[in-house]
């Protein structure tokens, strides 16, 4: 009998019963194991690796009468070396896309200078034309534009607050590793560059003249940071919500 199992997360996608186990899910000889996957419900953009009897194959792999299927999840702790992934390689410096109802977790991923793009303009097609060009993971709610097969990176946001938003994709993607904290745009994502305060002088307000000698400018909408009161506050939230100093 032919039989399929889905690890972590893949699960989140299949009705109760057959979580976590062997099951029959309805396989027939002959289907392609991507057709399988794809009518439970699982993204084959949330796959990365797929063995049939313990070996390795791709979604086009036809499926035998007494095939036993391992479906597993991205992997970005560790990797998994010459075993037949389903995109050319791992991603290692995870770039997102985000889409139109994760807006406040595309800020607070540029608060640590993760690389996130993010406009309420863009509509599904666009999201996921960024995504392939620009070889970025489109974050979703959306289970209907994540399990599209024209994406080759994607990750169903499961959690609804914002904070919790983050600390799972920090998790997902070991994000840890990549932060750099306020090196990027809150507003446009371009990566901030040193600026000396005879250049922007001008559009300081008075007290910030006085009291501050760092700034930082955006190089494509060139707004201007400085280490105030909102960098304070931005901080303190971010050390409560990774715990990381």
């Amino acid at each position: 009998m032919l039989t399929v199992r889905f690890y972590a997360e893949l699960n989140d996608h299949l009705p109760a019963p057959v979580r976590f186990r062997e099951a029959s899910l309805g396989g027939r000889n002959g289907q392609t194991v991507g057709t399988l996957i794809a009518r439970q419900g699982v993204p084959l953009a949330e796959v990365d690796l797929i063995l049939a009897n313990g070996e390795s194959v791709g979604p086009e792999y036809r499926l035998g009468e007494n095939d036993r299927v391992s479906v597993y999840p991205v992997f970005e702790s560790f990797d998994i070396g010459p075993l037949q992934r389903l995109r050319a390689t791992p991603l290692r410096r995870p770039r997102f896309v985000l889409d139109v109802h994760l807006g406040r977790l595309s800020t607070l991923l540029r608060m640590l200078g993760i690389d996130a793009r993010y406009s309420s303009a863009w509509s599904d097609e666009d999201l996921k034309a960024i995504s392939r060009k620009e070889e970025r993971v489109l974050l979703s709610r959306d289970r209907a534009l994540i399990a599209s097969r024209e994406l080759v990176r994607a990750h169903l946001v499961r959690d609804q607050r914002p904070d919790d938003q983050l600390r799972e994709v920090m998790e997902r993607f070991q994000l840890s590793g990549c932060v750099r904290p306020f090196t990027r745009c809150l507003r446009c994502n371009a990566t901030l560059l040193p600026t000396g305060i005879e250049d922007v002088r001008e559009q300081l307000p008075s007290g910030v003249r006085e009291t501050h000698r760092a700034f930082w400018r955006c190089p494509s909408c060139r707004r201007i940071y400085w280490r105030g009161s909102h960098y304070e506050r931005m901080r303190a939230h971010l050390l409560h919500l990774t715990g990381n100093s």
